[in-house]
């Protein structure tokens, strides 16, 4: 019979293994284009969501750290506040932005986790 520190230490190992399952396990969230996703917004609303898009010429704020992202027929506004912003980043590029789309005010808004430049190709499904 195991000594109780035996037992708790097994039961942290399961515990471990069990939270470390969950994470290499859980699959990654596919990215979309800007229209695939504002044709329908309200599927994703409060989701993680993984979006790729053209960064607005004249739309990225500095000091607010917003920027908007660009499909062919829609446009969906970003806060970067809390994502570190890419050395290669510039308007006029593609980009990838991973976070949370929320509403507010009546506009959607993807709040960044995450934002990764590079060409479009590599974003292609």
């Amino acid at each position: 019979m195991l000594s109780r520190r035996g037992r708790l230490l097994a039961a942290g190992c399961l515990a471990l293994l069990a939270l470390s399952a969950t994470l290499f396990l859980s699959e990654p969230v596919p990215s979309m284009a800007v229209d695939d996703l504002m044709k329908s917004p309200d599927k994703h609303e409060e989701s993680e969501v993984s979006i790729r898009g053209v960064v607005s010429n004249g739309s990225y704020d500095s000091q607010s750290l917003t920027f908007s992202l660009e499909g062919s027929e829609y446009n969906l506004s970003i806060d970067a506040a809390q994502a570190a912003i890419p050395q290669a980043f510039d308007e006029g590029l593609t980009v990838l932005v991973d976070g949370i789309l929320k509403k507010s005010q009546g506009e959607w808004i993807l709040e960044a986790e995450l934002i990764t430049v590079g060409c479009p190709s590599k974003y292609e499904e």
